[in-house]
């Protein structure tokens, strides 16, 4: 769970594991929609609150910035919530987009925030070694079950220090050579294998880039909707991984229409507009 905050003026919300660094993102943000409440008065700097009759005028501009962004704070902390998780938007059903760097902080910090809350943890990835490591390091406890769709060879080499004997863990192998219909009905399967257990799928899905790259932008957009039609009816809570700033423009736009919910992530805060 992590703290959240809304913006009232726009579609802004944020939320992180840390209070403090809510706090100032939020500020960050705030100060953006009052600029024109601050104005150049002879030698110093003058403000004005949108919310309350209070003004404040210096001759240092720092200080007095951040005086006024100190004040608006006041006004919008008690909107913070405790508690909260990302999926709440969305009944923890339907599917997110997560935008950052596939092997960043930022990423890692969204990956335990949208597993931690799954019974089954599903994977599709091609650094299996690095996604287990993760759970092994970041969950107080494994998953009742972990299942590992990848084209790794050998996708538990290397990984020292974690007894597999002991981990209630399933690795399905694919084909190099796989089309998106054949990676598909391979994702479709295993969900129609967990239909029979209860508990909440959480479903990572790490080859977004890659098939990006492979196929027409025509023809992953139609997979993409049929994956996550498909989890949606296994009630799952589906996450990719994707840095808009490796791609263009056209295709960003385009897999912008997928999505029932997207976030930036950059360390240890997630942000959507």
């Amino acid at each position: 769970m992590v703290y959240r905050w809304r913006c009232r003026h726009c579609e802004y919300e944020t939320w992180s594991p840390d209070r403090k660094t809510l706090s100032e993102t939020v500020t960050s943000h705030v100060v953006t929609h009052f600029e024109g409440r601050l104005r150049q008065e002879d030698f110093g700097v003058a403000w004005e609150c949108p919310y309350c009759e209070a003004t404040g005028r210096g001759h240092d501009s720092e200080e007095t910035v951040q005086a006024f962004k100190d004040h608006l704070f006041t006004h919008v902390e008690p909107l913070i919530e405790d508690g909260a998780h990302v999926a709440d938007d969305i009944g923890h059903t339907g599917n997110v987009l997560v935008n950052a760097p596939l092997e960043s902080r930022g990423a890692d910090n969204a990956r335990i925030h949208l597993l931690s809350p799954g019974d089954i943890c599903i994977f599709v990835t091609t650094n299996p070694a690095k996604r287990l490591r993760l759970l092994d390091e970041e969950l107080s406890e494994w998953p009742a079950w972990t299942i590992v769709i990848t084209t790794k060879d050998q996708p538990l080499a290397g990984i020292a220090g974690i007894d597999f004997s002991t981990v209630p863990l399933e690795v399905v192998k694919l084909d190099k050579g796989m089309t998106l219909s054949d990676l598909g009905e391979t994702i479709s399967r295993v969900l129609d294998e967990q239909g029979s257990v209860e508990g909440k799928i959480s479903f990572e899905f790490d080859i977004l880039p890659e098939i990006v790259e492979t196929f027409q932008i025509k023809n992953v957009f139609q997979f993409l909707h049929l994956l996550t039609s498909r989890c949606e009816r296994a009630e799952a809570l589906s996450h990719y991984y994707f840095d808009p700033q490796s791609q263009s423009t056209s295709t960003v736009n385009i897999l912008d229409k997928v999505f029932d919910l997207q976030i930036t992530a950059k360390n240890n805060v997630f942000e959507s507009s």
